[in-house]
């Protein structure tokens, strides 16, 4: 039997979940995959249970009833499901690893401009990646009088919160997308209003797509790249995100819609050259996996943002260390929903029988 592995969960929508309230997280699917393969060698926990000096939690492990609390050994590896934005729980997790705890799926990893540096290094990712740099309003500027459109990103963030668009309409007048309200305002003013809207976060500037459509509304792609028990990268499914209350935004927090990444690819590209795309895209997909392993040996669980431009071209929009996954399920796509679960579940179970037996693991892809 293999040593127990741990689930790390933020600590409210641990403690949701456990009262069988809706979460970003499916506690049932991770107690199923427990019990019917793992023999319950699984333990779920956040990072308010841990007392690292006594290389102990308390957790929560899954029985035939339910779940059951407890106080056990830290399990030797651990499948990271939280980011974390206070140093405190940080602070444990790199004590943790300096002991030798391996997390899969980096401690910590939410700088935007950071991962895009990274990615751009690797020559079967930088041609995909849309022209990015930090914004500076002169960076912005240039842009506009060129006739480019431009989209600015927080360089920390996520569900599409505070991402604004801006296109040029005439050498005067530019119009600025932004919480779903389009407007146009006078280039003169345009600075002023950013850095209102901006306020001290520090932002993006990145080269605007014009996306692939469905039914008329822009969408992009959410492809889950992972690790399986053999320690193989594999893409289990596509989901596509049909922008439908907002003029851009694709997110499910924006009011996007999810359906079947095939479906929406299909109906962009007929025919043949469907399958083409798709293809394309999990070739890309697999490619930013390894380049972000060489960074972080122990990623396994990724949600990449992948657009496809009108000619079908990929393009990474943003690699995300937590999958919020539920977008799969949105889409009716349940076996691939389960997947999403088991996988990165089984790829612990494999690294910790390996580390049982007294051997080391580096990716060898």
């Amino acid at each position: 039997m293999s040593p127990r592995i741990g689930i790390l969960l933020d600590q409210r929508v641990l403690q949701r979940a456990l009262r069988g309230r809706p979460t970003i997280e499916r506690l049932s699917i991770y107690r199923a995959i427990a019990l019917d393969e793992l023999g319950g060698e699984l333990v779920v926990f956040s990072a308010s249970g841990i007392n690292v000096a006594r290389r102990q939690l308390v957790g929560y492990v899954p029985t035939a009833k339910g779940w059951k609390r407890v106080r056990t050994a830290i399990p030797p590896v651990i499948h990271k499901r939280v980011l974390y934005r206070s140093s405190a729980p940080l602070r444990k997790l790199y004590r943790l690893r300096r002991r030798g705890v391996v997390f899969v799926n980096p401690i910590k990893i939410q700088d935007k401009r950071a991962m895009n540096a990274a990615l751009a290094s690797a020559p079967a990712v930088s041609d995909h990646i849309p022209f990015t740099q930090g914004y500076r309003w002169e960076r912005l500027k240039a842009m506009l009088a060129s006739g480019q459109s431009a989209i600015l990103k927080p360089r920390v963030g996520s569900v599409g919160q505070g991402i604004i668009r801006a296109i040029p309409v005439d050498a005067r007048r530019v119009q600025v997308t932004a919480a779903g309200n389009p407007r146009v305002i006078l280039r003169s003013r345009l600075r002023r209003w950013l850095q209102k809207r901006m306020g001290a976060r520090r932002y993006l500037l990145q080269q605007y797509l014009s996306l692939a459509q469905y039914e008329g509304k822009p969408f992009d792609l959410r492809v889950p790249v992972q690790r399986d028990e053999s320690g193989q990268w594999i893409v289990p499914g596509i989901v596509a995100k049909v922008a439908r209350r907002h003029a851009f935004l694709t997110n499910m927090a924006q009011g996007g819609r999810a359906i079947p990444g095939e479906t929406a690819i299909k109906a962009a590209f007929p025919g043949s050259e469907a399958a083409d795309v798709i293809e394309r895209v999990r070739s890309l997909a697999v490619a930013v996996a390894r380049t972000v392993a060489r960074h972080h040996p122990f990623a396994a669980d990724m949600g990449l943002d992948i657009g496809v431009d009108q000619r079908g071209k990929p393009w990474l929009i943003e690699v995300n260390t937590r999958d919020q996954r539920y977008t799969f399920h949105e889409a009716g796509l349940d076996d691939e929903f389960r997947s999403l679960y088991r996988n990165p579940v089984m790829f612990c179970a494999y690294l910790s029988r390996i580390i049982a037996a007294g051997k080391d693991w580096r990716p060898q892809d």
